[in-house]
């Protein structure tokens, strides 16, 4: 009996260990503070940032790889890796992806932490995820789990919602107390933070 009970208790284990846990996840437990704008954006506008509703992706995109990778990662009941979220976005080596910044990475070694929220720029009541003469917005965003992390730990997974395009963002500062990180965007759009899976493992 007891040898049955403890398989049992190994068996639930390893399912929680395999599902995410970003069921009915609030914006405030993502991001508990708004996004600020440090740079590339007008005077007159601002970051704002909204959760993703996986049972009304139509309205957020009409590009079916972006709606099947934000399904799976934000729904409770799926189960994807960055490996494949990637792929089914198109990435074509995930062993060596090149970040905005040049870096070379194995997204084999991350996973995710969060589910992906929405982020864009409102200039009046207009909200728009793209940025004139291919320019870049460094922004603040404080994300609870980027607290007592490293930056070198760390990368920033966005997809454009209106094209399809993804991109993988090293940090370029963090204050580890309060999980504020400091990005450069070349757009706006869905996103998540990843963690190298060998710091918790």
């Amino acid at each position: 009996m007891k040898r049955k009970i403890m398989l049992g208790v190994i068996a639930a284990m390893v399912v929680s260990m395999s599902v995410p846990a970003f069921a009915a996840t609030s914006i405030g437990q993502i991001m508990p503070e708004a996004p600020q704008v440090v740079s590339g954006l007008p005077t007159d506008a601002k970051l704002v940032v909204k959760t993703i509703d996986v049972k009304d992706l139509d309205t957020y995109t009409t590009i079916q790889e972006v709606k099947t990778v934000l399904e799976a990662v934000n729904d409770e009941n799926q189960v994807i890796s960055v490996e494949e979220a990637a792929t089914t976005l198109g990435v074509a080596d995930v062993h060596n992806v090149e970040t905005e910044s040049g870096e070379k990475i194995d997204l084999a070694d991350y996973k995710f932490t969060t589910e992906f929220v929405d982020l864009a720029a409102q200039i009046g009541d207009q909200l728009t995820y793209t940025i004139d003469d291919e320019g870049k917005i460094t922004a603040k965003l404080t994300m609870e789990t980027a607290k007592d992390k490293k930056a070198e730990d760390l990368i920033l997974m966005l997809v454009n919602p209106e094209t399809g395009e993804v991109c993988f963002i090293t940090i370029d500062g963090i204050d580890p107390e309060t999980g504020e990180i400091e990005v450069t965007l070349p757009f706006l759009g869905a996103v998540t933070l990843l963690e190298k899976t060998s710091v918790t493992e």
